[in-house]
């Protein structure tokens, strides 16, 4: 049974306005902020204000909704929060808060989503093991999906570097050995966990075909294996610049198409939900 969409009134509206309000100006201060040291204190201050009032958000979300399967527009929000809590662990290195910037401007997209799509009504609210599945699952979606900025990040600066153009980005962003060293750091952490939301899954999960998981969970099994073979690659011969930026945008390809790809075909095409 799919729950209607919430109406958004006025107050709600207006709520969904403030908070990416909130995530764009902690990302426009936590870029400003590499360049001037005394807006350091006002970023984290606002981005931090930003992720409590979403958590209030998803929180009152999941009192008024009851026992609920997670809809593909749920999804985003809750992976915009994870998103956010990882941004906050990468500017904890001043030079790095680029990055978070762009992360936190993600966030503020997803963000504004909260509350607006439709969920599937379920008889019984979710045991601890599928909420751990959940939580794994958005912690690994988050994680790498910072990696694959960091690499696109890593191709804007390469392209610049060639062309000799790269003056006013150096007091921005760090150098590509850096970066590449944080894109990497995200990968591995977020490859540990994908590892334990699969695990997770393969234990809880009771029949994948009638829970319509077997696409998600094949799909997800490819991106493990691909973020796998790139840290084989990096540990044992060193990959880097543009194979391990290949590998890492086809990676987290592959987990975007699993985790709400599927979603989205289950839900707005096929009227079904995982569960």
């Amino acid at each position: 049974m799919i729950r209607p969409s919430r109406d958004l009134s006025h107050p709600a509206v207006i709520f969904h306005i403030v908070l990416f309000a909130l995530y764009a100006a902690g990302a426009w201060l936590m870029l400003r902020s590499v360049s001037n040291s005394r807006l350091g204190t006002l970023a984290w201050v606002v981005t931090l204000g930003a992720i409590a009032a979403h958590t209030e958000a998803i929180a009152r979300l999941m009192y008024y909704l009851g026992p609920y399967s997670i809809g593909l527009v749920e999804a985003i929000s809750m992976l915009a929060w994870t998103l956010a809590v990882v941004a906050c662990f990468i500017a904890a290195e001043t030079r790095n808060r680029a990055i978070a910037a762009i992360l936190l401007g993600l966030a503020a997209v997803g963000a504004s989503l909260t509350g607006i799509g439709h969920s599937f009504a379920e008889e019984a609210a979710p045991g601890w093991e599928l909420t751990a599945h959940i939580l794994l699952s958005m912690a690994a979606a988050a994680l790498l999906l910072a990696a694959a900025v960091t690499a696109l990040v890593l191709v804007f600066l390469d392209r610049r570097l060639r062309t000799r153009r790269v003056a006013h980005l150096s007091t921005v962003l760090p150098p590509l050995d850096a970066l590449e060293k944080v894109m990497f750091r995200l990968i591995g952490t977020g490859f540990v966990i994908l590892t334990l939301a699969l695990l997770t899954g393969f234990v809880f999960v009771t029949n994948l075909r009638a829970q319509h998981l077997e696409h998600k969970t094949i799909l997800s099994c490819i991106a493990w294996v691909l973020f796998g073979v790139l840290l084989i690659g990096r540990t044992r011969y060193g990959w880097r610049g543009r194979p391990a930026v290949l590998w890492t945008l086809s990676g987290f390809g592959f987990l975007i198409l699993a985790y709400f790809g599927s979603k989205f075909v289950l839900e707005y095409l096929l009227g079904r939900h995982w569960g």
